[in-house]
């Protein structure tokens, strides 16, 4: 009994031009697709550090003001900021990805600069300035929280100064009495008598 080998063997699937035309152009299309998304998300990015920059400037003019009861209300929108770029960093990612697996390339072998050399003409132009005006706010960002800093060190060595300046026991052991009330300074310490 002889087997026919042609009879097993698997059939070979062959694209036809026809199909291998629309495969490339719906694969065009989807990554046309995703560079438009990433054009967004990352003009989405730049407004959250545009905001990013302005809270920060905002805290320094006020902790330089000496206003600082208004600073947990700016840090809290800083912290806001900083978790809606973190939501935008995962899609950013997630779209990235897309675009180097449909290109066939390594997704964590390209920097945003590099994607930009495989986009297509529509999306250049908008990628390349947008990364050019996201770094510039990126330094800024780092600018602006190095000065921060600096206000804020200066501010607390001044305080500080002042603090080392107050006379020992001038209101007692803890400045209280047994009832909660601060203690009558005494007589070198200050003018005052906080319990007349």
């Amino acid at each position: 009994m002889t087997v026919d080998a042609d009879r097993y063997r698997e059939p070979q699937l062959e694209a036809t031009r026809a199909e291998r035309d629309v495969m490339t152009k719906s694969a065009t299309l989807l990554i046309n697709e995703r560079y438009i998304a990433l054009v967004g998300v990352l003009n989405r990015e730049l407004v959250l550090l545009e905001r990013l920059v302005f809270k920060l400037a905002e805290a320094e003019l006020l902790t330089r003001a000496e206003e600082s009861r208004f600073l947990g209300h700016i840090f809290d929108e800083v912290e806001a900021v900083e978790a809606d770029l973190g939501a935008l960093e995962v899609a950013r990612s997630m779209l990235v990805g897309d675009v180097t697996s449909a290109l066939g390339l390594a997704n964590d072998t390209l920097s945003l600069s590099q994607l930009i050399e495989y986009a297509p003409d529509l999306a250049v132009e908008p990628l390349e300035g947008l990364l050019r005006r996201l770094k510039e706010a990126i330094e800024e960002v780092g600018e602006l929280r190095e000065r921060g800093s600096r206000v804020v060190i200066e501010r607390l060595d001044g305080l500080n100064r002042a603090i080392e300046r107050v006379e020992p026991g001038v209101f007692g052991q803890d400045g209280y009495n047994e009832h909660g009330f601060m203690m009558a300074p005494s007589a070198s310490g200050s003018r005052f008598d906080y319990n007349a």
